[in-house]
C-alpha cells in the first residue's frame, strides 16, 4: 500500500519552498474527496484521485508521473489530469481558493484520449501517455522540466484532475495531497519499446528544431 507522508512535513517544506528529505513512494488520497468548490458532477469518478507516484530514472533522466482514479479514465470526456510540479521556484498559486500547500512553477497535462503536453514547453512526443482502465502514467522526459533550483529527485508534486467544462476554480474536483506537494522517487523508467521509440524520436525532432531556431538568430 502506498503511504501518505506526513502532512504537516510535506506543508512546512512546500510553504518554504524547500524540497521533502524523504522520498516516500508516492501518496494515497481519500476516495470521495471532492472538492466543496467542485462544480462538475460528483458522479466523475474518474477525477477522484486514489493513489499518485512520480518516479525519476536518473540514468536516462526520465520521470514517470502514475496516477490511479476511482473510475475508468476517460469517463468524463472532458476531464484533464494536472501535475502541478515545484522544480524549486513554486509558488502557492491557489492561496485565494484557501491552498496554501500546493506550490509548483510548471504543469504538465494529460488528457483521457492519451496526449499530453507540459505547459510552456510543448507536447509530449506520442507514445508517452498510457491509459490502462482506472490509471493514467505519462514518460516525461527531464529535459522537458529543466531545474529551477533544486536537483530533479527532489522535485515535488500535487495532481489536481479537473473537468474542463466548467469555468474557473470550480473546475478541479481534487487535489492530492489535499493541501501539501509529494516526493519524487528514485527507481527505475522503462517504457514500452514502441512507446520509447516514439519518445526518443520527438524528442529528437524537438532538439532539432531548437537547434536550428538557435542558428537563424545567430546569422
Amino acid at each position: 500500500m502506498l503511504k501518505k507522508p506526513t502532512a504537516g512535513l510535506l506543508c512546512a517544506a512546500a510553504l518554504l519552498g524547500t524540497p521533502v528529505l524523504s522520498h516516500a513512494f508516492g501518496i494515497s488520497d481519500r476516495t470521495g474527496d471532492f472538492l466543496t468548490s467542485f462544480g462538475g458532477s460528483h458522479s466523475s469518478s474518474d477525477l477522484d484521485v486514489t493513489t499518485a507516484t512520480v518516479i525519476y530514472d536518473s540514468d536516462t533522466d526520465l520521470f514517470s508521473l502514475s496516477a490511479t482514479m476511482n473510475g475508468a479514465v476517460g469517463s468524463t470526456a472532458s476531464g484533464l489530469y494536472i501535475w502541478g510540479v515545484n522544480r524549486g521556484a513554486g509558488i502557492p498559486n491557489f492561496v485565494p481558493e484557501g491552498i496554501d500547500g500546493v506550490r509548483f512553477d510548471m504543469v504538465v497535462i494529460l488528457s483521457p484520449n492519451g496526449t499530453g503536453q507540459v505547459q510552456g514547453v510543448g507536447d509530449l512526443p506520442a507514445g508517452s501517455v498510457t491509459i490502462s482502465g482506472d490509471t493514467i502514467t505519462a514518460v516525461v522526459s527531464g529535459s522537458l522540466l529543466a531545474s529551477t533550483g533544486f536537483s530533479k529527485l527532489d522535485y515535488t508534486w500535487n495532481l489536481w484532475p479537473l473537468d474542463s467544462a466548467v469555468g474557473g476554480f470550480a473546475a478541479i474536483s481534487d487535489f492530492a495531497p489535499d493541501d501539501a506537494n509529494f516526493t519524487t522517487t528514485p527507481g527505475k523508467v522503462v517504457p514500452e519499446p514502441p512507446a520509447l521509440v516514439l519518445i526518443l524520436a520527438g524528442l529528437a525532432l524537438a532538439t532539432g528544431s531548437a537547434r536550428r531556431q538557435t542558428v537563424r538568430r545567430l546569422r
